[in-house]
């Protein structure tokens, strides 16, 4: 059964000022132990360029840039007082080179080593996840986004991503599950659906994803991981959930659909969604949201406070890995 859906027109409100050019914005993110002020860089709405916090007294905090919300080059991050604690080379999302503390050649191996994890492709194409622990995740968080079409042209162009999910729906190649809830606990009936919707106007409005953000504190580094992605349409003037499908599920046939963009680690579809090659909005944590609200749900905010409630959750997954380094080094 369709659900329809009543959340979508402050998140439309937030993925309109998308522009292709890189912009700089400043954010006083006051929810650290110390108040930061961040300033950073987009480029088509993602986080892309460089990043720097500095304490409210003045002291850099951190410095460094980022690839679609994924650290990228050399990062740094300072304590309060100003001494470096921790400085790394990062080659790519999930693999890096640690310049500062140095590791020792000889002793105790101690809690800070080389990451060993290296991106491996497998017989189907795509990366093999790091193999993670329950205890090894110091932060474990969900997150939803919204994919508008803004800097998502690639999904939106002639329907391709929504035609690709009824293509592998009417062949049996994919389960589509019910919109009632997205823990994906029951199935929908494709053919049912189709009836449903056969001779309708659908016009794609975007997508929703839902993921995981992970600080593994084995390979100490901080990783997402997207769980299902919920397509969103209107038919007959009615802004719907169509169904969700389950992206671990999914990756083997992503890894099928070759992509030619300009971004040599992206070749496949699934290269997109595990680097992160697309613009959103997030729409819902699980950061300090005891009640499970929408972030638009929670209470006496203004269409502005939503937005940066919005801004301010992006920015909290950075520093509050600058905030490990510095525990994890004291």
């Amino acid at each position: 059964m369709l659900k329809h859906t009543h959340v979508f027109w402050t998140i439309i409100l937030g993925c309109s000022c998308i522009s292709s050019a890189a912009q700089q914005h400043t954010f006083n993110l006051e929810r650290l132990e110390e108040t930061s002020t961040i300033t950073y860089t987009t480029e088509e709405g993602r986080l892309t360029g460089n990043y720097v916090s500095i304490y409210n007294n003045g002291i850099k905090r951190c410095e460094g840039k980022l690839v679609n919300g994924y650290r990228n080059g050399r990062w740094i991050v300072w304590d309060s007082t100003g001494r470096k604690r921790m400085e790394r080379i990062y080659k790519n999302p999930f693999e890096f080179e640690r310049i500062f503390p140095a590791i020792p050649n000889e002793g105790p191996i101690p809690m800070l080593v080389k990451n060993q994890y290296r991106i491996e492709y497998d017989s189907d194409g795509v990366v093999k996840y790091a193999k993670l622990k329950a205890e090894d995740a110091q932060w474990r968080h969900k997150y939803w986004r919204y994919l508008g079409p803004v800097g998502n042209e690639l999904l939106f162009k002639d329907n391709w991503l929504l035609n690709l999910f009824f293509e592998k729906a009417k062949s049996r190649s994919m389960e589509l599950f019910n919109t009632a809830d997205d823990r994906f606990t029951t199935l929908l009936n494709a053919d049912s659906l189709f009836k449903i919707i056969d001779n309708k106007k659908i016009e794609l409005i975007a997508f929703e994803i839902k993921e995981e953000n992970i600080f593994d504190m084995d390979r100490l580094i901080s990783e997402y991981r997207i769980i299902g992605i919920c397509p969103i349409v209107k038919i007959n003037g009615q802004i719907q959930q169509l169904f969700w499908v389950y992206y671990p599920d999914l990756r083997k046939q992503f890894g099928k659909e070759k992509l030619q963009i300009n971004d040599q680690a992206i070749k496949t579809l699934d290269d997109l969604f595990i680097f992160r090659h697309f613009s959103s909005t997030i729409i819902k944590t699980t950061v300090d949201n005891p009640y499970d609200k929408f972030i638009k749900d929670f209470p006496n905010l203004t269409d502005s406070q939503i937005q940066l409630e919005q801004e301010q959750q992006e920015l909290i997954l950075i520093e509050y890995e600058n905030s490990l380094w510095i525990w994890l080094t004291k």
